[in-house]
């Protein structure tokens, strides 16, 4: 009988810190021999080749404190490197938390060549620049599983560590499911696949959460035309694709919808895509100006997707776009 994760209810970011301090604790001396010694120590050797570092060759003492100034995690060591670990779950970077955390800790005695910012995510984001330009590094939760799994080679017979490598291998089984699951039956994580497939194919893009009063959706946007009076661009709502336009100018929005509306129909013709009119124009700054009126996920007999297939599709919307734009 297979015994419940204990992952699946502890599923905070405080849990997860007390997994990341309890695996790097392992990497102290006194447990030398041991199959956790080993995967502790080669996390914290991975998290120095984030920065480009090569491990010390002799780990004397590893010290690991958990929300010393509220930085999540802080790992110590041979009292001469401070690895800080800003642990993320769903949430994201905000309110400049992480250059106040880099300059609590250059504030103390470490150079800034051994002090090791780690942005530890084990869920998925869009993007990753204010990380980076923050001096962060981010450690994926591909990267961590990799970790967890040599720890598996290593013949680690522990709840805790097998519970929460499970919980994560859970829950990229989940955003990866897209590839396996019919279109009609994907959920949160499965767009979250989509759309990550999606910018890596489309070389561009962005996707989140979008709020609304009917409850929000999962959106990606991209392929931007337009100047600052009157942008064009590419949406999808989950399954519904819009080409929308963002007009700030209150008083210019209605004629923006109408003079992109017609120009994209009158064009439409020689791309073969099935357009529409929005069931209600909007007023706001972001107005959709037609939506598919059919699927834009193109899927195989057994109703998966169709990677290749549904960015060719999406190509011709942008070829759309960008000639209305080029002859307007």
């Amino acid at each position: 009988m297979k015994s419940p994760n204990l992952f699946k209810f502890a599923t905070s970011e405080l849990s997860q810190d007390a997994f990341i301090c309890w695996l790097l604790s392992w990497a102290s001396p006194e447990y030398t021999g041991s199959s956790l010694h080993r995967c502790g120590i080669d996390l914290i050797g991975r998290l120095f080749e984030k920065h480009g570092k090569e491990l010390p060759k002799e780990i004397d003492k590893v010290e690991v404190i958990k929300q010393d100034s509220n930085i999540d995690v802080l790992c110590i060591v041979n009292e001469k490197y401070a690895i800080l670990i800003e642990d993320k779950t769903g949430t994201k970077n905000h309110s400049g938390q992480l250059s106040s955390y880099l300059n609590e800790i250059r504030s103390r005695d470490f150079g800034d060549c051994n002090i090791l910012p780690i942005y530890f995510k084990t869920r998925d984001q869009a993007c990753y620049a204010g990380v980076e330009e923050n001096g962060y590094q981010v450690f994926s939760r591909n990267e961590f599983l990799s970790v967890l799994n040599l720890g598996v080679e290593l013949g680690i017979n522990s709840d805790i560590f097998n519970d929460f490598r499970n919980h994560l291998k859970d829950i990229s089984d989940k955003v990866n499911s897209y590839r396996t699951l019919p279109i009609d039956q994907w959920h949160w994580h499965s767009w979250e696949g989509f759309y990550m497939e999606l910018k890596d194919k489309l070389c561009e893009g962005h996707w989140d959460y979008v709020s609304n009063p009917a409850g929000g959706f999962l959106g990606f946007w991209w392929h931007f035309q337009g100047d600052s009076t009157c942008k064009q661009y590419l949406q999808l709502e989950e399954s519904k694709f819009c080409i929308k336009i963002k007009v700030n100018n209150s008083e210019k929005r209605k004629y923006f919808r109408s003079k992109w509306h017609k120009k994209i129909v009158d064009n439409n013709e020689k791309y073969g895509l099935n357009l529409r009119k929005p069931d209600k124009f909007g007023n706001g700054n972001y107005m959709t100006v037609l939506v598919a009126s059919d699927e834009y996920r193109q899927v195989g007999s057994d109703g998966c997707i169709d990677m290749q297939s549904t960015v060719e599709h999406l190509k011709k919307a942008e070829n759309l776009l960008k000639y209305v734009c080029e002859t307007t």
